[in-house]
């Protein structure tokens, strides 16, 4: 919360730790552990009581472990037993592990302890916590929290847990040192370059020649603008450790910066023989396809992806045919390309080509490789759609709507439009309703279950009131899920100017909602939701109680008003852009990813966050304009 950051940390973990004392099964919280000491690589148990959460009634309810070090080490299932009203589970700890952290999720909703993470810090034979378990929840607070629990970042709390476990542990500070440097940044932007150049200082006389410690000096001397000391640092850690992060980025620029396609394929191949199993292969093989699609030579990307078809990601082959949908190319081609990725969809699901994330646990790493079979079966049923073969695209797309569990608006779309085209009238009144009920549907589908609709019944009498029975539950439902999302916390206030140098303050605007959109020129979901965003601009356009501000953030240019202003222009977006130059205000609201939008009632509170955007103009301003009658 933002009220008192450091005492709402310090009460939550204080209450988790209190609960987890009792011995009895009835408790009034909604979370303890026992044994109450936990060393690394024993287990120990979890209950949980979802009655006083917003999982409350919920039918199904998972859990899942977040195993740390000094980074996130490992995501895991925890099957949970139920018995009265409490769930619980076991989890096992490896000798490595600091610290735990937990979430409670039904479908999309998630009790994360009020965005601060349920958190066990392991203990030692002493009953002490571990060194680094302290240091370790500070990182999760810094970053992969925010990603993969979605906890709200906060780096003064993770400045205050660094600090307390490096004051009682000096010897773990090396290996936390880049997220130390990281929130020292954001948390001290006045005092930064003289604490860091001291902790890098520090570290040169007393690092002992890890890749960690060398990584570390070599990367932030740079940082600091010490490129002679950086270069010294390098050259150590390269001739020490030839596979390091440092050497595979460098790997990487090499392979940016040629020009000639052949050889860019060639180093791709050294890359893979010098670093095998590295993430950068996927990168390489994907930057390479691009270049063939960007390019529109869609037969050398066939055979490039036909080749190496196990080496770029699954959305790489539904990414170059969607771009062959786009530019109406060969279809017979974009079929090769799209039952390429189809099968190799199928095999990761059987045969993993690598190693399960860190950050996705077993079944959370299944729904993602589920998810990418069913966009490649979507656009394989596109094409298939447009050679005139129905029969086939009906049976691609069926089953790409249960493998996106019918909440993709667009693949839902298609599949109901398949369905009509196929004289499936029955079915298609059936699938349709449902989406409209679920509001996983577009604006055109309710003319596809009149089509259906009229076949069926031989006449349109009684439509409208047919379909409105599941518009009606579509609104009920999404006025239901906000109830859960909405949050009451003061909006951090800011002064920002505008692209045409006027000055606006929060605090001016008092007594009206106000909608704060985080963006930025070079980030795509960001472009892809502004048609949808100037639908919402426009329709509150007469609605003075409502304002809208865009505001520019994170940018990559120097000049970054320019830049801001010229994109605006180009595509005639009606926004107010503010310019949030030295990202101060997108650091206040804790922001982790962009697009994010914050709604803000009258009396300066944030009431909705929303991150991200599904691809659907509709559902994004009926989202919105529901946030915002709530809020009114």
């Amino acid at each position: 919360m933002k009220f008192n950051p450091l005492l709402v940390v310090i009460s939550g973990v204080m209450l988790i730790f209190a609960v987890s004392c009792s011995k009895q099964e009835n408790f009034n919280g909604s979370f303890f552990y026992f044994p109450q000491e936990i060393t690394p690589g024993s287990e120990f148990t979890i209950k949980y009581n979802p009655d006083s959460s917003n999982l409350a009634g919920k039918e199904k309810i998972e859990a899942i472990a977040y195993l740390y070090n000094n980074k996130l080490a490992n995501t895991v299932d925890i099957p949970l037993n139920k018995e009265g009203k409490i769930y619980s589970g076991k989890v096992q700890t490896t000798d490595s592990t600091f610290g735990v952290l937990f979430k409670f999720k039904s479908g999309k909703i998630v009790d994360n302890n009020n965005k601060e993470g349920y958190v066990i810090f392991l203990t030692d034979d002493n009953g002490e916590k571990v060194a680094g378990s302290l240091a370790g929840f500070g990182e999760a607070l810094n970053r992969w929290g925010a990603y993969y629990l979605d906890m709200d970042i906060n780096r003064e709390k993770a400045l205050q847990f660094m600090t307390e476990d490096f004051s009682k542990h000096p010897q773990i500070k090396p290996s936390f040192l880049n997220s130390y440097f990281q929130v020292i940044t954001a948390v001290k932007p006045y005092e930064k370059n003289k604490i860091i150049d001291e902790e890098l200082n520090n570290l040169t006389t007393t690092n002992h020649g890890s890749e960690e410690e060398l990584t570390v000096l070599t990367n932030w001397y740079e940082r600091m603008g010490n490129k002679e000391k950086s270069e010294q640092y390098k050259k150590i850690l390269l001739e020490k450790y030839p596979k390091c992060e440092v050497a595979v980025d460098e790997m990487i620029s090499k392979f940016k910066n040629e020009k000639d396609i052949d050889k860019k394929i060639e180093i791709a191949k050294e890359f893979e023989q010098k670093f095998p199993g590295n993430d950068g292969i996927e990168y390489l093989y994907d930057l390479t396809a691009n270049i063939f699609r960007d390019s529109m030579e869609y037969d050398k990307a066939f055979q490039f992806l036909q080749e190496n078809v196990n080496k770029p990601s699954t959305y790489r082959f539904y990414s170059v045919v969607n771009r062959m949908l786009d530019e109406n190319a060969d279809m017979n081609t974009a079929l090769k390309i799209a039952q390429l990725g189809v099968d190799r969809c199928r095999r990761e699901l059987k045969e993993p080509t690598s190693p399960k994330p860190n950050f996705y646990s077993e079944s959370e790493w299944k729904n993602d490789k589920e998810l990418y079979l069913g966009y490649n079966l979507f656009v394989e049923g596109k094409v298939l759609d447009n050679l005139d073969r129905k029969k086939e695209a009906l049976e691609a797309f069926k089953e790409a709507v249960q493998l996106t569990n019918g909440e993709d608006e667009t693949i839902n779309e298609l599949y109901s439009k398949s369905l009509v085209e196929n004289s499936e009238y029955d079915i298609a009144m059936s699938k349709i309703s449902d989406f409209i009920k679920s509001g996983y549907n577009t604006a055109v589908m309710k003319s596809y279950l009149k089509e259906a609709y009229l076949n069926e019944k031989g006449t349109e009498n009684g439509f409208e009131t047919y379909a409105a029975q599941f518009e009606d539950a579509a609104r009920e439902k999404l006025i239901a899920e906000l109830k859960d999302e909405m949050i009451l916390e003061p909006a951090p206030q800011f002064k920002l100017k505008n692209l045409d140098g006027e000055e606006f303050s929060l605090k001016n605007y008092k007594g009206k909602t106000v909608i704060l959109d985080f963006w930025a020129t070079w980030c795509g979901p960001c472009i892809s939701s502004f048609p949808g965003m100037q639908k919402a601009v426009e329709k509150y356009a007469k609605d003075d109680n409502v304002q809208f501000f865009f505001v520019n953030s994170w940018e990559r240019v120097d000049d970054k008003k320019q830049n801001a202003k010229e994109f605006i222009s180009k595509n005639n977006y009606p926004f107010n852009v503010l310019l949030d130059e030295d990202n101060e205000v997108i650091t206040k609201y804790a922001v982790s990813g962009i697009p994010t939008k914050f709604i803000i009632d009258g009396e300066g509170n944030v009431r909705f966050k929303s991150i991200g955007f599904d691809g659907s103009d509709e559902k994004l301003v009926e989202e919105l304009s529901t946030m915002i009658s709530m809020v009114n």
